[in-house]
């Protein structure tokens, strides 16, 4: 997937709000053809990194990769609710997932600090990708 997959939404760096980037995505999906955990990880900080210069403040960015060693990640979670304003399909699960990148207070600590909340379909056919950035 390349960065120009993506939409991104946030009041800084509109060039789609949410609502216009709506759409109606009917697919077929294959379970055995996923990305797996991993994968989708890498493929959401590898987006991040490409497309965060142009969508975070410049004080983010350096904020961001000053710390990221010792605070940063990327966690993976199923996608939260809110992405059903941003997206017209089902958000399943099986095929869907939400990477927050960010800093944490600590090593170990849960990411408090976001950067970006990226929605990723898991499927390997089906390049979708959705980017909630730092406002």
């Amino acid at each position: 997937m390349s960065p120009s997959d993506c939409f991104t939404s946030s009041a800084r760096c509109c060039k789609t709000s949410p609502t216009e980037v709506k759409q109606v995505v009917t697919m077929d999906m294959d379970l055995n053809n996923r990305l797996t955990e991993d994968e989708t990880l890498e493929q959401a900080y590898d987006i991040f990194l490409e497309l965060a210069a142009d969508n975070l403040d410049p004080a983010d960015v350096l904020l961001f990769n000053l710390q990221f060693e010792e605070r940063g990640g990327a966690e993976l979670f199923d996608p939260a609710e809110d992405w059903q304003e941003h997206v017209d399909f089902d958000l399943n699960p099986d095929f869907f997932a939400e990477v927050v990148i960010g800093l944490a207070d600590s090593e170990d600590g849960e990411i408090n600090d976001i950067f970006a909340r990226i929605l990723l379909c898991r499927e390997k056919d089906h390049k979708l990708c959705h980017i909630i950035w730092r406002e």
